[in-house]
């Protein structure tokens, strides 16, 4: 059975310092095939060893195998827009021509030099604020509330999903506007459907409700140091894209472990790399 794995950019790291990396890497490439995102590509960018960062960008380039990377996840949502609006009987996930760059960078890592380290610190301290000022700018707005009124928190993040679900206009209408904005058409109430039955949206929008829950209804263990970031969440949409999701980051792999439930396309597995590590080598 031929497996499509996923590596979180931790995961990717775990596996560089594993003292069994190289069979693990031919054991796997033997069985499978491992699809590198671009997320991957620009957090390993940002590492500040020059060597250590050249050496991550060769591996990834060798588990890659000529593929180019995962388009980002908000891409990827575009990406099945366009495909619905053509009625296109398949979906590119890996040809955003703006990533032209992390393609040379995979083929050529000596040229990630310290410019393009900073800049992709830039962009993933852009992305982290942007996304905290979704998730936290209700912060104090949610506390003010709970505090005249306990009964009304969400006691479980089901609930919160399922607080999120109800609200079926506003959801609607943020995939429309999204989809319009981006194909150009209008997207009529069958297309619509049509459109969400692709798990890529579920996932990536109740991502959002998982982070609004955690950070800012959680009374407590808010902090972002114990929650999964934006990149972390992010990732779901790659869900329905492998077999196996494999992270060495434990909220991230609680967020996923979780909001996979949405992915009705594969019964994809996510796993700690110990985990997977250990069934690779049929440890006990």
């Amino acid at each position: 059975m031929h497996l499509i794995y996923c590596l979180d950019t931790s995961a990717i790291n775990r596996l560089f310092d594993d003292p069994e990396c190289e069979a693990i890497v031919k054991t796997l490439l033997a069985v499978g095939s491992f699809r590198v995102s671009a997320y991957n590509v620009l957090e390993v960018a940002k590492t500040h060893d020059c060597g250590r960062r050249t050496a991550l960008i060769d591996l990834m380039k060798r588990i890659a195998q000529q593929k180019r990377p995962l388009d980002p996840p908000n891409t990827i949502l575009l990406n099945y827009a366009s495909a619905h609006s053509k009625c296109a009987p398949s979906v590119e996930v890996n040809r955003d021509e703006n990533l032209e760059g992390l393609w040379i960078a995979l083929n050529k890592p000596d040229l990630v030099d310290d410019e393009a380290k900073n800049e992709a610190g830039e962009w993933a301290k852009d992305l982290d604020q942007n996304f905290d000022q979704v998730i936290t700018g209700d912060r104090d707005a949610y506390q003010k509330l709970f505090s005249v009124d306990s009964r009304a928190r969400p006691c479980s993040i089901a609930s919160t999903f399922r607080h999120f679900i109800a609200k079926r206009h506003e959801c609607k209408s943020l995939v429309v506007d999204i989809y319009q904005h981006h194909v150009g058409k209008m997207l009529t109430d069958e297309g619509y459907q049509e459109l969400v039955r692709e798990p890529v949206w579920p996932l990536y929008l109740l991502g959002y409700a998982f982070g609004v829950h955690k950070r800012s209804i959680q009374s407590e263990g808010f902090s972002p140091k114990r929650n999964a970031g934006a990149v972390d969440l992010g990732q779901a949409v790659y869900l329905p894209l492998c077999d196996r999701f494999v992270t060495n980051d434990r909220p991230q792999y609680q967020a996923l472990r979780l909001l996979n439930v949405l992915n009705t396309k594969r019964r994809t597995e996510v796993l700690l790399y110990d985990t997977f590590r250990t069934r690779l080598f049929g440890f006990s």
